[in-house]
């Protein structure tokens, strides 16, 4: 599944996308970062979109994170079993990382996944 999200994302305006940990170096801003994590909801998983751009940049990542993220997972992403779909869960505030000279917006998505549920 994570995968399928990647991919959509690399439709976007942003083609640097790398998932959490996968033991690649981070990529230069502007780039978006994906993490799995446990749902926040029973039966589901969540998935936490980390967007990277240059300081300075607030407006183009405001209008990343609290737009076009939306527009690219807002439609159900087919993969092997074509049921996947996201949902949105919350956002943090711009903020700035000074050791990768950037700021930075969060988005929270979360995604029902069938055999969780109880």
């Amino acid at each position: 599944m994570v995968s399928d999200i990647i991919n959509r994302l690399k439709e976007g305006s942003i083609k640097s996308v790398a998932l959490f940990g996968d033991g690649m170096k981070v990529p230069a801003p502007p780039c978006v970062i994906v993490k799995p994590e446990a749902g926040t909801r029973s039966g589901t998983r969540s998935y936490k979109i980390t967007v990277r751009h240059s300081i300075g940049s607030y407006d183009a990542l405001e209008a990343y994170a609290l737009g076009e993220l939306d527009d690219l997972l807002g439609d159900p992403i087919d993969g092997k079993e074509g049921r996947l779909r996201l949902y949105p869960n919350g956002h943090s505030d711009v903020s700035e990382d000074p050791e990768w000279e950037c700021v930075y917006m969060e988005r929270t998505y979360f995604a029902p996944v069938p055999g969780l549920a109880r």
